[in-house]
């Protein structure tokens, strides 16, 4: 007779495989409670889910298994194959929960893909570990097992197999599924099972099953624009949005009140339980939404998901007053559970970059728990101008997909929209539907106060740099306004930073700090008490990503228009300051590979006619469509078409095979990122005492990342898997630079 109580699902020696299966018992029917289900849904899941719950760690309590609790670091058992067992030789399941008991650790068998199950773990190990525990292998032992839950279900009992049945093997291996299921439709139910158990045991495995946030509907005013608990009229463009129940187009300048004309179209198009996505294209931009959305709907329920969210978790977490007693060891785990669960279908409010999306349209790992969370969602698309060719070809495909798959709306957004852009959105999403779009109307008084606000006046500059005007930059900041000089490159942003050498409330902001001091720039620059901010901020394009910043004066090196609009939003943001004067320099100190040498050229003919004029929203409109009347040139238009028409997503449903995924998506949507993370040698002793203390997260904080060219001495620390550039220097006023160059210390 076997003692439940003595075995155990986790090496903490407390929690016993009944305890953790009543976790995910309990953590699944309060999922699909919070799921956009109908009541048949509801009653059909929640049956299934709990036969897969209670059976898919009983392979669990084989004596290797326990052994491995133990800490025997020679075993190797794959417990979720044992189970598979159980379930085959004693029980008649449905394949799709088969499959997600099988599954719910490791994907299917890919020659192509490390860290997947195996023939051998389903022939010769489980023939292994079979007669290795007869005692323990056998039908009463799972009638003893239903017997703990109560549970009645059919059982039979017969002379069992040693090894998983080869029909179940070839469901199991991604080059046979298709063959043996060959209904798309049943193939797609192996996913949806598959999915919602993996997202119940990582639930309850991190003993939240209890706090599973709830979607919370908003009203108009949880985002009503007020001051002092007096609430201010909505634009009329704003008030549009509230009548939008459909996807579409928002088009309104920077500063106007976009986003509470996005939550105006989210009002009413939310449906019970549904997801909220809003997508951004940058980490800071996200992490400031994060902090918006989680005043309205509760930061419970809101989350970012992005390359950086353990950072993002970790400085939240430690910024709390509720954690002033907490170690950095504690913090950082209480981090690690919060990303790790951001990626689950626990949130229901997440902010994400395009990237995240992606990965579930090209099928990247985890791909399958997007089912549910996309179902009747709605995508907010913020920014997406700032995308490359590829990627808003893979957008366009993504979105027609996730319409038809997952009756999910999108709103598009920006403040910078050519109108070659527009057609092919309106073209492509909206079958020439021009109704979709929404703009600010000139004809209603307070839409046509935001299209004639002029909140600048341009002065350009012709065969000059930014150096070239140090001392009218001086002469500026000695009259206390507050100046904002943004520049193309990390070096010319610190050279200047040297030249001017203003001494008082300075700060740079660029990509050539660690992830520490970046997030405090970021918390300095964007601080609640303005007389807080630095007066003076040069910075490179990282000052583009929608940072609530309002400077006096701005010095702005050419960029390519729709750049140039979002860096004038950054001086005189609010239309308060009557028309600050912004000064626009033709040169360009260094090389700007990343910009379009013929956009470039254009933006400066175009905004050079607009030279010592007072610039209005329309006038920026129009520059932008003249700069791009030509549309994509021929090699954007190559990767446009490469990834509006790319084979994963045209081939979604056909080619679905569940529990397998693609190891290139990352790779192939990122490697135009020619960076790498590395520790400056400077830094190397408070590295390695981070990781002597298990400080791991606030080590890795310490990299810095930069081209692979400035990387011109290192060596690799194999024992902490990092590479150390030696010949470059950390300061933590400038950031990284070459060995040799020299900045005085100021303190902040």
């Amino acid at each position: 007779m076997i003692d439940w109580d003595k075995i155990f699902a986790k090496s903490d020696e407390v929690t016993t495989l009944e305890m953790h299966t009543r976790h995910v018992i309990t953590a699944g029917m309060n999922l699909i409670e919070r799921l956009p289900f109908t009541a048949a849904e509801k009653t059909y899941w929640k049956e299934k889910l709990l036969r897969c719950a209670i059976l898919h760690d009983l392979g669990k309590l084989h004596s290797d298994f326990q052994r491995r609790l133990n800490g025997d670091k020679d075993v190797n058992i794959r417990h979720e194959i044992i189970s598979l067992w159980f379930c085959e030789n004693f029980l008649n399941l449905p394949e799709d929960e088969l499959f997600a008991i099988a599954t719910h650790h490791k994907g299917i068998i890919n020659e192509r893909s490390t860290k997947r199950l195996e023939d051998a773990v389903l022939k010769d190990d489980m023939e292994y570990h079979f007669s290795n525990a007869r005692h323990l292998l056998n039908y009463e032992t799972l009638v003893s097992w239903l017997k703990v839950f109560d549970y009645d279900i059919d059982t039979f009992q017969n002379q069992p197999n040693s090894q998983i049945h080869k029909e179940r093997i070839k469901i199991l291996r991604a080059s046979h599924q298709h063959k043996v299921i060959n209904i798309k439709e049943e193939r797609k139910n192996l996913s949806f099972m598959r999915a919602l158990l993996i997202a119940s045991d990582h639930i309850g495995s991190a003993r939240k099953e209890e706090n599973i946030p709830t979607y919370k509907k908003i009203n108009l005013k949880d985002f009503q624009p007020q001051k002092n608990g007096r609430f201010f009229e909505f634009r009329a463009f704003q008030q549009k949005m509230q009548d939008i129940i459909s996807d579409a187009i928002l088009h309104a300048p920077t500063g106007s009140g976009k986003t509470e004309a996005a939550l105006s179209w989210v009002l009413v198009n939310q449906t019970e339980n549904a997801r909220l996505f809003y997508l951004l294209p940058y980490t800071a931009s996200i992490n400031a939404m994060v902090k918006r959305l989680s005043i309205i709907y509760g930061a419970d329920k809101v989350t970012a998901l992005h390359s950086k969210t353990l950072d993002f978790f970790y400085q939240q977490l430690a910024n709390e007053d509720s954690n002033v007693d907490k170690t950095s060891v504690e913090i950082a785990q209480e981090a690690r559970s919060k990303k790790a669960l951001s990626a689950e279908l626990f949130y229901p409010v997440k902010v994400a970059t395009l990237h995240q999306i992606l990965r579930t349209s090209l099928k990247g790992k985890g791909w399958e728990l997007s089912l549910y969370d996309y179902k009747n969602a709605i995508f907010i698309i913020d920014e997406f101008h700032t995308y490359d060719a590829l990627l808003t070809g893979l957008l366009l495909a993504s979105i027609k997909l996730f319409r038809k798959l997952f009756n999910a709306k999108f709103l598009f957004m920006s403040a910078t929209i050519p109108n070659f852009m527009l057609d092919i959105i309106i073209k492509e999403i909206f079958e020439g539907d021009y109704t979709k779009l929404i703009r600010p109307n000139p004809q209603i008084e307070s839409d046509k106060a935001i299209l004639d606000r002029k909140r600048h006046i341009l002065f350009c500059q012709p065969d000059k740099y930014i150096s070239d005007s140090v001392e009218l930059i001086r002469e500026y900041l000695a009259k206390g306004k507050s100046v904002l000089v943004i520049v193309n490159n990390v070096k010319t942003a610190q050279d200047l930073y040297k030249t001017i050498g203003f001494n008082k409330s300075v700060r740079l902001l660029h990509s050539g700090f660690h992830k520490r001091d970046r997030s405090k720039i970021e918390e300095s620059i964007t601080h609640e008490n303005e007389q807080e901010r630095p007066q003076l901020l040069i910075a490179t394009q990282a000052v583009e990503v929608s940072l609530d910043i309002d400077y006096d004066i701005a010095f702005i090196e050419n960029a390519p228009i729709d750049a140039l609009i979002q860096r004038f939003g950054r001086v005189n943001r609010a239309g308060k300051k009557g028309q600050a004067p912004v000064f626009l320099f033709e040169n360009i100190t260094g090389n700007t590979p990343f910009y379009d040498i013929e956009v470039l050229s254009q933006t400066w003919t175009s905004l050079y006619k607009l030279d010592k004029q007072s610039l209005s929203e329309q006038d920026l409109i129009e520059v932008c469509n003249d700069v791009y009347t030509n549309g994509y040139n021929k090699t954007q238009n190559e990767d446009f078409e490469k990834g509006l028409s790319n084979s994963t997503i045209k081939d979604y449903e056909e080619n679905w095979i569940a529990g397998d995924w693609r190891d290139w998506v990352e790779d192939a949507i990122e490697s135009n990122n020619k960076k790498i993370d590395v520790l400056c040698y400077n830094l190397i002793t408070p590295f390695k005492q981070h990781i002597k203390n298990k400080e791991y997260i606030e080590a890795n904080q310490l990299l810095v990342s930069v081209y692979f060219y400035e990387v011109k001495e290192k060596f690799i620390d194999e024992e902490n898997n990092v590479i150390v550039a030696q010949n470059l220097f950390y300061h933590n006023i400038v950031g990284y630079t070459q060995l040799g160059d020299t900045f005085d210390s100021i303190s902040f």
